[in-house]
């Protein structure tokens, strides 16, 4: 059986078997974190205040921005310096990481204790404890994933399943106990939970690599200048995915009925899984795409089999929706008030296919240090926010423009989840465009 399977490891290659590995561990994974979301959330959190569960998890995201933007260097340095055996760097580089994720934290609980009450009115819900549980899962979730990339970089792939198999568990455990108290305060304590957990579990699987016996070396006087040029253009990146995703949820809760922001959160559970595939590739590729970059080898093949892996998988889903969707929806009677949104949810799940293809190429071009996308990628976010927040807000605009251009603009109707929808599916197509285009421009300028 061993000897099956290490002649299917060869034909298939690193990153198939590695990406087949993590797929199945992670859909164990994801079975528990489908059970919460289209399930156990609609269950505790009332219709009224369902839409409102992902712009929170948004805003607990852009709260954590600033930790993000500091991280993205440490993700690429930890792959640099792992797969260089300079592990004394990766510990330095990881204590860096708790003194300033604990900095952090104190500056951004400050901070949003003046921006959370205009967040609650316009989300329409009450406060509470609520800020201080958004701002830790927040912070938490952008902490949480560096560790996990230390072992990613480490390529520690089996010790990385194993971690994801009992994180979900820890999730749905957290959330049961303390969601039939408080809803969305439950929610949040679950969201915070496994985080926790991935961080220790993940220092554990570190030890043999970081133990006393690695003395930490010092790693900013020789790398400032290479961090500091890798940092801005993804920093850039980041922002604009963050401000990108959360403006699209806060359009959806701030503008919709309650109805239809309860049903996009349904429907969204359901088109997520047309990410699965494409996110197991993507933390194979990027280490993988790393160290044949530092080795002076190319890894175009990964990309074209990530994104090509994507689209198929994703495809067959979106339809599988358009065929059976009404039906889906209507088996269970906490999605059935919500069965009239199928032709949304197929919408909404090519936008998720398209986004995760392209997000295999940022990953890629990342992992070689290549950042000649960031401008365009983050060029086709910001008109999409503009046009989401402005068109379904364009009365703001009378007064201010002339009365003949708003009222052409509000004859739009763009208040509605289909026009919404059909902008964010313009934006992602954009995006794999934008990637053909730069690589046939790439491939003409190397065959040159």
């Amino acid at each position: 059986m061993i000897a099956l399977a290490r002649k299917i490891k060869a034909r298939l290659g690193r990153l198939w078997w590695y990406t087949a590995i993590l797929f199945l561990v992670l859909r164990a994974c994801d079975l528990c974190n489908a059970f919460i979301g289209l399930w156990l959330v609609p269950r505790y959190v009332p219709q009224d205040e369902l839409g409102a569960v992902l712009p929170l998890t948004q805003v607990g995201g852009v709260l954590g921005l600033p930790l993000a933007i500091l991280l993205v260097p440490f993700t690429k340095f930890l792959n640099t310096y792992a797969t260089r055996g300079e592990y004394g760097k990766v510990k330095r580089l990881l204590r860096d990481v708790f003194v300033l994720s604990l900095l952090l934290f104190v500056g951004t609980l400050c901070f949003a204790r003046f921006i959370l009450p205009l967040v609650f009115e316009r989300m329409r819900v009450g406060a509470g404890s609520l800020g201080l549980l958004i701002v830790a899962s927040g912070v938490l979730s952008v902490l949480s994933p560096l560790f996990i990339n230390a072992l990613q970089a480490l390529q520690q792939f089996r010790m990385v399943a194993v971690i994801n198999l009992i994180a979900a568990p820890i999730r749905l455990l957290a959330m049961w106990i303390a969601m039939p108290f408080r809803a969305l305060s439950g929610y949040f304590v679950g969201q915070s939970a496994p985080s926790l957990f991935l961080i220790g579990a993940s220092l554990f699987g570190l030890r043999r690599h970081l133990g006393r016996e690695v003395r930490s070396e010092p790693y900013w006087q020789k790398d400032w200048h290479s961090i500091l040029r890798y940092t801005l253009p993804v920093a850039m990146m980041t922002v604009a995915n963050a401000v990108q995703t959360a403006v699209e949820s806060f359009v959806i809760r701030h503008r919709l009925s309650e109805l239809d922001s309860a049903g996009y959160y349904v429907i969204s559970r359901f088109a997520e899984i047309g990410a699965y595939v494409g996110l197991t590739f993507m933390f194979v590729l990027f280490p993988l795409a790393a160290e044949r970059h530092e080795r002076g080898k190319r890894s175009d093949r990964y990309l074209w089999h990530a994104i090509g892996g994507t689209l198929v998988s994703g495809l067959i889903l979106t339809g599988l929706f358009a065929l059976f969707g009404e039906w889906l929806l209507r088996l269970n009677p906490v999605w059935s008030d919500y069965a009239g949104y199928d032709h949304a949810m197929v919408v909404l799940t090519l936008v998720v296919v398209a986004r995760t293809a392209a997000s295999c190429f940022t990953s890629h071009e990342m992992a070689c240090g290549r950042f000649g996308f960031v401008c365009g990628f983050s060029l086709i976010a910001g008109i999409e926010c503009a046009v989401l927040y402005g068109l379904t807000g364009v009365s703001f605009f009378y007064g201010i423009l002339p009365t003949s251009w708003v009222d052409g603009l509000a004859s739009l109707q763009a208040g509605r989840l289909e026009f919404i929808l059909n902008v964010m599916l313009a934006s992602a197509v954009a995006l794999c465009a934008y990637v053909g285009l730069h690589e046939f421009r790439r491939r003409r300028q190397t065959t040159g």
